[in-house]
């Protein structure tokens, strides 16, 4: 029996149904920009990761099916443990991975940012304490990809976190509520992941992430551009 599973959480369009903002995540413009974006970072931060034994979800409203479909064929074919899977079938999908395995390691990550490519290794080698519920990363970096420059940063509660589920509970229904969103994490017992200076996480601000924006305002920007590649290589 494995002791433990590792699931990589993408939302991609899954929220667009609800309307709101959110319905933008339907058109064919905004699947194909956010398709591209995914491929060349998040996609590449998960094919490079140094450890293999993981498999990433991306979660998709299934009115967009074809959409979805129609969108992957203009790209290389997906590896074997990076999924594309409607909503509905989400759940049903990781049980299928966790088979008998005790423990669910269930890795957040939106579908324009990136890990560190040792963050699976991480993950699989950490040893978390009894009682442990989050796994969280404070130490991460800020792209600027319009402008090709980087900025380190630290956040008490980003979203960039992983969960440890008792696989029996998390599938008779337990879920660990966080009110207000990923900055609530933190007030569950959690171990921080970013141990000894490591900056496991990239956020990737583009053109059309509107809410990440606000962040280009940040003043302690590395502009040159031998560092910035060299930072990038460690995710993509």
């Amino acid at each position: 029996m494995a002791k433990k599973v590792i699931i990589v959480g993408i939302e991609f369009n899954n929220r667009s149904t609800r309307g709101g903002p959110y319905k933008v995540g339907l058109t064919q413009e905004w699947i194909e920009y956010r398709m591209n974006v995914f491929m060349k970072y998040t996609m590449n931060s998960l094919k490079k990761q140094t450890n293999q034994q993981f498999t990433a979800l991306i979660r998709y409203a299934s009115v967009t099916e074809e959409l979805i479909q129609k969108t992957l064929e203009k790209h290389e074919p997906l590896p074997d443990n990076i999924r594309f899977v409607p909503e509905e079938q989400y759940i049903e999908a990781q049980k299928e991975l966790a088979g008998d395995a005790k423990w669910l390691y269930l890795v957040r990550l939106d579908c324009d940012d990136t890990y560190k490519k040792t963050l699976i290794q991480q993950l699989h080698e950490w040893k978390p304490k009894e009682g442990t519920r989050a796994l969280v990363n404070q130490l991460g970096y800020i792209y600027d990809s319009l402008r090709h420059r980087i900025s380190p940063v630290k956040k008490t509660s980003p979203p960039f976190y992983t969960w440890i589920y008792k696989s029996v509970d998390y599938f008779n229904g337990k879920r660990y509520k966080i009110k207000g969103g990923h900055p609530a994490v933190v007030k569950h017992k959690h171990e921080i992941l970013t141990s000894k200076g490591r900056r496991n996480y990239l956020v990737v601000v583009h053109q059309r992430n509107t809410l990440n924006q606000r962040l280009l305002k940040r003043k302690n920007f590395i502009s040159n551009r031998k560092r910035v590649d060299a930072i990038l290589k460690k995710f993509i």
